[in-house]
């Protein structure tokens, strides 16, 4: 991949039913399917299954590879990573949306947030944001969507550098760019009712390239 550029997949989790199961064998591996198994919301399982054989097959088409042949290593903190493949690599989903953000040789974090999901995004603020953050989604006047981009900054940040959630919430982000060190975060469009962030730790300034991912998933490539 190109220096400096990060490439952003959007795709939509809610496909028909018919297929998935098929999916599950031809694509995912079996901690994957046993996770899906343990799902019992048909729908959060239908998306859970979307969501990471769309992360395999994207990922086969920069290794080469067939999507069920893509090795998956974990972190401590469990962020995955691409074994051997000198590739940054990080899967989000909120609602029926999901993001795969994709670089050459530094970490990556993507996330995407639908908006209106906090109950109260004021007290959630409160609790979890820097004073000043909290005050400016006080003040907003969709107080919901200007929560939903805070999170989504920082979840992206913290899945940038591998930390922990919580640990994250300090860090202030209101607003883009260079965050602490060398960790960059950039809001990214994404569909109405949602909000979405990219952050690259390591990597400078860098590019973002937007792309819907359409893809059969039970080609396997």
């Amino acid at each position: 991949m190109p220096a400096g550029t990060v490439h952003l997949w959007l795709f939509w989790l809610d496909l028909p039913d018919t297929g998935l199961d098929a999916v599950l064998d031809a694509v995912l591996d079996g901690t994957e399917r046993a996770r899906a198994g343990a799902l019992t919301d048909p729908t959060r399982r239908g998306r859970f299954v979307v969501a990471h054989a769309a992360a395999r097959v994207i990922v086969a088409r920069y290794l080469r590879v067939a999507a069920h042949d893509v090795c998956w290593v974990r972190t401590g903190n469990g962020k995955p990573s691409v074994a051997g493949a000198g590739l940054g690599v990080n899967l989000s989903h909120s609602g029926a949306l999901g993001a795969i953000a994709v670089t050459g040789g530094h970490p990556v974090g993507v996330d995407v947030q639908r908006a209106g999901m906090a109950v109260d995004p004021v007290r959630l603020a409160r609790r979890y944001f820097p004073p000043a953050e909290a005050d400016e989604v006080a003040a907003a006047p969709d107080a919901a969507a200007r929560f939903a981009t805070l999170w989504a900054r920082k979840e992206a940040c913290v899945k940038a550098t591998g930390g922990r959630l919580m640990e994250g919430m300090p860090v202030p982000v209101a607003a883009c760019g260079a965050v602490r060190g060398d960790l960059v975060v950039r809001d990214v469009p994404v569909p109405d009712g949602y909000r979405g962030a990219v952050a690259l730790h390591g990597g400078g300034t860098y590019r973002i390239r937007r792309r819907w991912w359409t893809a059969h998933l039970g080609a396997g490539r």
